[in-house]
C-alpha cells in the first residue's frame, strides 16, 4: 500500500506513538521513528524533484517517480516496523499487566489470610486471657475459702487449748485438793 501522504500516516499513528513515550530505554521505538522521520524528508526532496525531458517541463521524470515510490517503500517498511515494535510493546505491557495482576491477587490474598489469621490469634489470646482470669478468680476464691478455714481451725485450737487448760487446771486443783485432805 502507497500512501500519497506519509503525514496521513503520523496523524494515524498518533494515538499508538504515545506509547513511545512509556517505554523502556531499550525500546526501538525512538531509533524507528527518527528513521521514518529520515524516510520521510526523503520522500519530500524526491517529489520536489522535477526533472522533465529536456528540463523544459515542470513535469517529474520517470526516475523521479521512481525516487518518490522508492521513498514511499521505504516509508511504508520503516511503518510496518514501527507497527511490529509496537505490537511487541503492547504485548509486554500485557503480560506485564497480567503479571501485575497475579501479583496483586496473590498480595490480597496474602493480606486477607494475614487478617484471617490475625484474627483468629487475637481471639484464642483473648480466650487464654478470659480462661486465666477465671482460674486467677477461683485461686482467690479458694485461697479465701482457705484462708477461712485456716482462722476457724485457729480459733477452734485456741477454744481447745484454753479448755485443755481449764482442764489442766481443774485436775491438778484436784489433785491439789485431794493431797490436802
Amino acid at each position: 500500500m502507497i500512501f500519497r501522504k506519509p503525514t496521513l500516516l503520523l496523524a494515524l499513528l498518533a494515538p499508538t506513538l504515545s506509547l513511545a513515550q512509556a517505554v523502556t530505554p531499550d525500546s526501538p521505538l525512538p531509533r524507528l521513528l527518527a528513521e521514518r522521520k529520515v524516510l520521510t524528508r526523503q520522500y519530500a526532496e524526491a517529489n520536489a524533484q522535477r526533472h522533465g525531458l529536456l528540463g523544459l517541463s515542470n513535469k517529474p521524470s520517470k526516475k523521479d517517480l521512481q525516487d518518490v515510490v522508492d521513498a514511499l517503500q521505504g516509508i511504508v517498511n520503516k511503518d510496518e516496523e514501527i507497527v511490529a515494535a509496537l505490537n511487541q510493546t503492547a504485548q509486554q505491557a500485557q503480560t506485564t499487566a497480567a503479571q501485575l495482576q497475579t501479583t496483586t491477587t496473590t498480595l490480597q490474598n496474602t493480606s486477607r489470610d494475614d487478617r484471617n489469621l490475625t484474627a483468629e490469634r487475637l481471639n484464642e489470646l483473648q480466650n487464654e486471657e478470659q480462661n486465666l482470669q477465671e482460674r486467677l478468680r477461683q485461686a482467690t476464691e479458694k485461697q479465701r475459702t482457705l484462708e477461712a478455714d485456716l482462722h476457724e481451725a485457729q480459733q477452734g485450737r485456741t477454744v481447745r487449748d484454753g479448755l485443755l487448760v481449764a482442764l489442766a487446771l481443774a485436775c491438778a486443783g484436784l489433785v491439789f485438793w485431794r493431797r490436802r485432805r
